[in-house]
């Protein structure tokens, strides 16, 4: 078997299919390669928040990023506007520094980001597939401009573009940080988001990373971590939600996103910022190829 096209993206997470699919839009010749669609990128819920943090950090060109990812996944999926992050008094003052550019509300316990917002990823990443060059398989290898396939096949690019996180890292020696994260699927359901130390955004509750590692690897939950992310609740709507089941994934971390490798490009490494930055850099990337 032997594929080829102009540019070949690896990965079908959130990252590589907004990649692909801007570059589909302007009639590129452009190939997914991947396993599935997902793996990190597929939690039940994800929280599309510049403003991040206990210290409340505003994300390095966190508006911008905000509104393309707003005009992008608009698109295609339902977006749930507004994400209330509790604000302790002696912190109002900060975090009111940090708001100029963002559409926001003061409430009596904190600030609503008007404009940032949850999605579901499992519809976002089926529409975003929707039409798009898709070939399943396991790529062994990154041999420019060859990816090659388990079972002896081989993909061609003029551009290889490598989206595949943490998992696929080896390929290329990248060395980051591989961060297990765990979400909690529920069975009460949160219309609009909560954020501090925690997340409850519709039926899920999130933030609970254990400690980076530098191989990937997918720990099984433990009842450390969801006592935890149920105290965290507590202490944001003042009981404990009704858990359904576990989702967990593992977030890879670079100190650089979009850079280039042999052969291409790599857009990885995002970490919990992947659903704010996939469209601002993609289009980017997609502007340069």
């Amino acid at each position: 078997m032997l594929r080829e096209a102009e540019v070949v993206v690896l990965g079908a997470g959130v990252a590589g299919l907004t990649l692909a699919r801007l570059l589909w839009e302007r009639g590129r010749k452009v190939l997914v390669v991947a396993e599935a669609l997902g793996e990190a990128s597929r939690p039940p819920v994800a929280l599309v928040n510049p403003l991040r943090g206990r210290r409340f950090t505003l994300s390095a060109e966190g508006e911008r990023a905000l509104e393309a990812a707003l005009a992008f996944y608009g698109r295609f999926v339902p977006l749930h506007l507004g994400v209330f992050r509790p604000v302790p008094e002696e912190d109002r003052p900060k975090v009111a520094g940090r708001l100029s550019r963002l559409k926001h509300r003061w409430e009596k316990e904190g600030v609503l980001l008007e404009e940032a917002f949850w999605l579901e990823p499992r519809p976002l990443l089926a529409r975003l597939a929707e039409g798009l060059p898709l070939l399943r398989g396991r790529v062994l290898a990154w041999e420019p401009p060859w990816l090659v396939l388990e079972g002896g096949g081989r993909v061609r690019g003029e551009v290889l573009v490598y989206a595949g996180g943490g998992r696929g890292a080896h390929l290329l020696g990248l060395e980051g940080r591989h961060v297990p994260g765990l979400v909690l699927t529920l069975l009460d359901y949160f219309p609009r988001a909560v954020s501090y130390r925690v997340y409850l955004a519709g039926a899920a509750l999130g933030g609970s990373y254990l400690p980076g590692e530098e191989g990937y690897r997918l720990p099984p939950p433990t009842e450390g971590e969801v006592e935890w992310l149920l105290q965290g609740a507590e202490a944001l709507v003042g009981y404990r939600p009704r858990v359904a089941s576990l989702w967990r994934g593992v977030r890879f971390r670079l100190s650089s996103f979009l850079f280039p490798v042999e052969g291409g490009v790599a857009l990885t490494g995002l970490g919990s910022t992947g659903f704010l930055y996939a469209p601002l850099l993609a289009e980017r990337l997609a502007e340069r190829l």
